[in-house]
């Protein structure tokens, strides 16, 4: 037995003896033909690649409204998987290369300085992200942080052409064609984009900054965004964003939209003929000049800026309370009172004559177009005000039901309203009747005058 044991302790130790024999023999092979790790400048310029090819195709889709993308959707996804491909890379290479050459300061310094810009870089092109926006960073939306992104990726880029030369692994021809062609890239990518800034919402923004001061506009304005449309007009539709202090403490806040048409017809708020209509109302080439401007498509807004006054001073509530409390009972409801021009070509002539005497009196408000006393054009028939949405349950249940008798109810009330219950003005209310099983839509007219108020022929609709 003792001789059987010996045996097989004999032959386990001859077993284990090959098997560290053979490792060691395995592993001083793989020792010897391992090499140091290479820098690739392809791997180092992908992000930059992607980010052209994906700008290339981003230009095609923006103006084409988006249809290009079933042309190119292999192409986009091409350029999505060079994005993450070199991201990927522009970690892995500069870790690699610091295992590599452990001893070398200069390749460890460099390295981490590549590790660093790739980490910003990545923040950067994730920062669509906040907004809960999932496509890549583009050159209309996010110009400077692409231009950010494309700087760090260039400077990754020669930083590894850096370091090959002074690890001496720049010395094959074939390393020449990688950085002539990551070259080509980098030079692409930068200059492509510095050359389409100015269609960029970044670069888009001087642009408007210098024709808003030149119209008269002190506020600040920028491209809040830029879109392209090819519905209802082919063309880029342009959103501005404007604020304004103004002298009486408030702030003035707008969305203005600017198109670019390509082709196709946009329907602005003016057309030739009405241009023709106001500009023939203007007395002096001071008015004419400034309704010039103000055809403008980003300066048309100056003329909606009454609307924001009417607003601010809350007439129609006081207009809807006033009226309640006169006849007892609540009649209409706030949103019921509209206040449009009567004659809104020559509404806004009178607006451009205003806004001229206000800037020679050294009120700059909105370009002038601001403070515009909305009252007197109320009394002076400029502007009416309409009054629809009556509460009909309220006028029925006073009048037992009687349908057909709503309008002179209604017109009893309003002649028997005590005098300055209502300003001078024009003054119209819309009464739904039912007659013989049609509906019929009966505008009454009340003109007062002086504080005396009387009636002007209604006005009959046929419904149905």
């Amino acid at each position: 037995m003792c001789l059987s044991f010996s045996l097989v302790s004999n032959n386990f130790g001859s077993v284990l003896l090959r098997i560290i024999l053979w490792y060691n023999r395995v592993n001083n092979l793989w020792r010897l033909s391992m090499k140091p790790y290479k820098i690739s400048l392809i791997r180092l310029c992908l992000v930059l690649l992607g980010y052209l090819i994906y700008n290339l195709v981003y230009f095609a889709l923006f103006y084409s409204a988006g249809y290009a993308f079933f042309i190119l959707w292999p192409v986009f996804f091409l350029a999505i998987a060079l994005i993450i491909l070199g991201n990927f890379f522009a970690f892995r290479d500069p870790l690699k290369l610091k295992s590599t050459y452990k001893e070398n300061s200069l390749v460890l310094k460099t390295s981490n300085i590549q590790v660093i810009l790739a980490t910003i870089g990545v923040c950067l092109q994730l920062s669509n992200m906040v907004y809960l926006r999932w496509w890549p960073i583009n050159y209309i939306d996010n110009f400077p942080t692409l231009f950010s992104v494309s700087i760090l990726y260039s400077i990754i880029f020669f930083i590894g052409n850096f370091q090959k030369t002074k690890l001496n692994q720049d010395n094959k021809s074939s390393n020449k064609p990688s950085f002539i062609f990551g070259t080509i890239v980098v030079l692409l990518c930068n200059l492509l984009l510095i050359t389409n800034s100015k269609v960029s919402v970044w670069g888009s923004t001087d642009q408007y900054v210098q024709e808003f001061k030149d119209f008269g506009l002190k506020g600040k304005v920028e491209v809040y965004e830029k879109k392209h449309l090819i519905e209802p007009y082919n063309g880029t539709l342009t959103t501005l964003f404007y604020t304004e202090a103004l002298s009486n403490g408030d702030s003035f806040i707008d969305f203005i939209y600017v198109s670019d048409v390509h082709n196709g017809t946009h329907v602005t708020t003016l057309d030739e003929k009405d241009k023709k209509e106001i500009r023939s109302y203007l007395e002096n080439d001071t008015e004419k000049e400034l309704f010039d401007k103000v055809t403008l498509e980003q300066f048309e807004f100056v003329l909606k800026v009454y609307e924001e006054r009417i607003r601010d001073l809350k007439l129609r509530d006081d207009i809807a309370t006033k009226l309640n409390e006169a006849v007892g009972f609540k009649l209409l409801e706030n949103y019921s009172v509209e206040i449009t021009p009567a004659d809104r070509n020559k509404f806004y002539s009178i607006l451009i004559k205003e806004a001229v005497k206000n800037r020679d009196n050294g009120d700059n408000d909105i370009a002038g177009f601001y403070n515009i006393d909305i009252n007197k054009h109320i009394n002076n028939k400029s502007l009416i005000i309409s009054i629809k949405h009556l509460n009909f349950s309220e006028i029925d249940d006073r009048q037992n039901h009687k349908n057909d008798n709503r309008v002179d109810y209604l017109k009893d009330k309003l002649i028997s309203l005590p005098v300055g219950t209502l300003s001078d003005g024009i003054y119209k209310f819309t009464v739904s009747t039912l007659s013989d099983g049609k509906y019929t839509d009966i505008t009454i007219t009340m003109v007062v005058e002086n504080g005396n108020s009387y009636f002007e022929n209604d006005t009959v609709k046929q419904l149905n």
